[in-house]
């Protein structure tokens, strides 16, 4: 097994962790092509746009799965349906993984959506995903799609935005969020390359959607400090981007990576995904 992540954030750092704690092989692309520090991992250039830097076809040798972690361009391009998907159709790959977004489903007015609902992006953003997966799923590529809600996790979650001052307590009744922890997002995806099963598409978001103010509140109690006082919501004063995010409210059911996959989430809610990290900034 040889793994290839493309686009190694947040995300695609920490499963490149879970997979090398496994002696598993693992390949990593950033834009620049720099190793990533604390990685023992090697870092291949790739990327779109000004910069275009085209994976050289030695790197894929011998590859066998394949996860993307890129998000599209502005322009909705998506780099590896642009410059890879027709030499991957032609590797004897036993997996690909799309990470996506439950933005997908657009607005459910608060209503439960899983993955048999109807796709009705509200936003350009959650459209060009849509056309995204559409691409590798009518591929020979065998994908796998995941749709991800917020993701929160160690050095970037609730704190830091209250640290830095940037977090907000909006209140508004009845709106609520899913949200995801990263280690749960990387055991799911690592799960499901040790079982292939192409042309799923699987939600991954914790038990719980709740209303973001719930975050906030839990967050100051683990801190022993008190809250800021409610903020109205009011769509005028945040900018274009988290006015988007706003606008749409659904709970993401995640009972197939459950009873396809066997997950058994780590971190079932946000409390016990708040309190481990903060268990752990404490410690450290």
């Amino acid at each position: 097994m040889k793994v290839l992540i493309l686009g190694s954030g947040y995300t695609g750092q920490r499963l490149a962790y879970w997979l090398l704690e496994r002696q598993i092989s693992v390949l990593l692309t950033t834009r620049t092509g720099s190793p990533i520090p604390g990685l023992g991992a090697q870092s291949y250039a790739f990327a779109y746009g000004e910069k275009t830097q085209v994976l050289a076809a030695e790197v894929l040798e011998g590859v066998t799965h394949i996860l993307s972690c890129i998000p599209p361009a502005k322009d909705g391009v998506d780099p590896v349906v642009a410059l890879l998907l027709h030499t991957l159709q032609s590797l004897d790959l036993q997996w690909f993984g799309y990470l996506s977004t439950t933005g997908v489903y657009g607005d459910s007015q608060g209503a439960w959506v899983d993955e048999t609902s109807e796709l009705k992006p509200s936003n350009l953003r959650s459209q060009h995903r849509v056309n995204i997966e559409s691409k590798f799923l009518s591929s020979t590529v065998p994908a796998h799609i995941f749709r991800l809600p917020g993701i929160y996790g160690p050095g970037r979650s609730i704190f830091e935005r209250l640290q830095s001052g940037k977090a907000k307590h909006i209140h508004k009744p009845g709106h609520v969020f899913s949200r995801i922890h990263v280690d749960d997002i990387v055991q799911t995806v690592g799960t499901s390359m040790l079982k292939p099963n192409p042309g799923n598409i699987y939600n991954v978001a914790d038990d719980e959607p709740t209303e973001p103010s719930c975050l906030i509140l839990e967050a100051h109690r683990l801190m022993e400090i008190t809250p800021p006082p409610v903020v109205p919501f009011e769509p005028s004063q945040m900018s274009p981007m988290a006015a988007s995010f706003w606008n749409e409210c659904r709970r993401v059911r995640n009972q197939k990576i459950k009873t396809d996959l066997g997950i058994k989430l780590l971190y079932p809610t946000y409390r016990e995904g708040l309190q481990a990290i903060w268990r752990s900034s404490v410690k450290g």
